[in-house]
C-alpha cells in the first residue's frame, strides 16, 4: 500500500476551495536528468507554479554524506528542510513536478517516509495545466511563500521502505535474488540491457542479475498513473507479457532505476495495482555500478 494517495486536478481544487482548517500547500519537486541542462528550481521562481507552492530540492534535502545522488536524508535533516520551507505538521502536502509524474512520486514518498500525513501526489501537473487551473506566473526570488517554521517529526519508515546495498549483494552473491524477490528496474530498457549508454559520465550501463525491466514510461498512461487499482493492474499486466517478464504474488518485491527517483514512480504503480511489500532499492543502479565487482554487472535481457 502507498504511503500517498493521488489526487486529481480538479480534486485538488475542490480541497483549495473548502479546505478551511488546514493549509493546503502544493509542494513543486521538479528534477531533471542531469544530461537534460534544465533546472527545475530555477523554473519554479521564474516561470510558473500553483500558488501558495513551496519548492522542494530533492538534491539539497539529501544524504549529504552520501556519493550518490539525492539519497533518503536522515531525520534531522528532513525535519531541517521542512522548516525552512515553512511547512508545518498540520500542512496537507499536495506534491506535483512539471514533467506529469516524474520526479513527484520520489518527493512525495520521502515526505511520507518521514511521517507526513496527509500527503497526495498530483496525477498530474500537465492535466492541471490542461485543465485551465490557477497557476502563478509571477517571479519568485525565494522557494517558499511561508517564514520558516519549526518542523519536528520523530518518525522514519527507512527500514521499512528501502533495501540496502549489502542487502543486496548478499542476495546477488548467494543467487537468491530472483528466487526470493521480484525485482524490476525503471530504466529505459536500452540502459538495463546495456545497449545505451547511462546519462551519467562513465558510469556502465547493464542491471543487477536476477532483475527484470519495468520501463517507469510502461506504468504512465500520458505521464499518468492510472485512476482504479483494475487499470493498473492491467497496464501492469500488459507489460509483463509483452516482455517476458514475471510477478510472483507469493514473493516481495524490490524497484530501482537510476539513483532512486523513477524506481519510486514503479514502486507506486505496483502499489496503487495492489502489490503489497514493495521495497525501494535506494542506490539503484548508480551504486551497484560504482561498488559492486564487474562480474556482477549484467548485459542483455536477464
Amino acid at each position: 500500500m502507498s504511503l500517498y494517495k493521488l489526487i486529481s486536478p480538479k480534486s485538488l481544487a475542490d480541497l483549495v476551495r473548502k479546505e478551511t482548517s488546514r493549509r493546503v500547500v502544493p509542494v513543486d519537486s521538479t528534477w531533471y536528468m542531469p544530461n537534460t541542462k534544465k533546472d527545475g528550481k530555477q523554473e519554479f521562481l521564474d516561470v510558473e507554479r500553483i500558488a501558495n507552492a513551496v519548492y522542494f530540492d530533492i538534491d539539497g534535502v539529501k544524504d549529504h554524506s552520501s556519493p550518490y545522488p539525492h539519497m533518503l536524508p536522515d531525520l534531522a535533516t528532513f525535519n531541517a528542510g521542512m522548516s525552512q520551507l515553512g511547512i508545518t505538521s498540520s500542512d496537507i502536502l499536495v506534491v506535483y513536478d512539471r514533467i506529469g509524474n516524474f520526479s513527484a512520486p520520489r518527493c512525495a514518498w520521502t515526505l511520507a517516509v518521514f511521517g507526513h500525513q496527509p500527503v497526495y501526489l498530483l496525477n498530474n501537473f500537465i492535466a492541471y495545466k490542461q485543465q485551465g487551473l490557477p497557476l502563478d506566473t509571477s517571479k519568485r526570488t525565494a522557494v517558499s511563500p511561508f517564514q520558516p517554521s519549526t518542523y519536528e517529526s520523530n518518525v522514519d519508515l527507512t527500514s521499512q521502505e528501502v533495501v540496502s546495498y549489502e542487502d543486496m549483494l548478499k542476495l546477488v552473491e548467494s543467487g537468491e535474488l530472483a528466487l526470493k524477490y521480484n525485482v524490476f528496474d525503471a530504466r529505459a530498457l536500452p540502459r538495463f540491457t546495456g545497449e545505451a549508454s547511462e546519462p551519467r559520465p562513465g558510469l556502465p550501463s547493464g542491471h543487477v542479475p536476477g532483475t527484470q525491466p519495468l520501463p517507469y514510461s510502461a506504468v504512465l498512461s500520458e505521464g499518468c498513473f492510472e485512476d482504479s487499482p483494475e487499470k493498473m493492474q492491467k497496464r501492469l499486466q500488459d507489460y509483463l507479457e509483452s516482455a517476458n517478464c514475471t510477478l510472483d504474488s507469493r514473493k516481495p518485491t524490490i524497484a530501482m532505476c537510476g539513483t532512486g527517483v523513477s524506481g519510486v514512480i514503479i514502486k507506486t504503480a505496483l502499489e496503487l495495482a495492489g502489490v503489497k511489500d514493495v521495497k525501494l532499492y535506494d542506490g539503484s543502479w548508480t551504486e551497484w555500478a560504482m561498488r559492486a565487482d564487474p562480474k556482477y554487472l549484467a548485459k542483455g535481457r536477464k
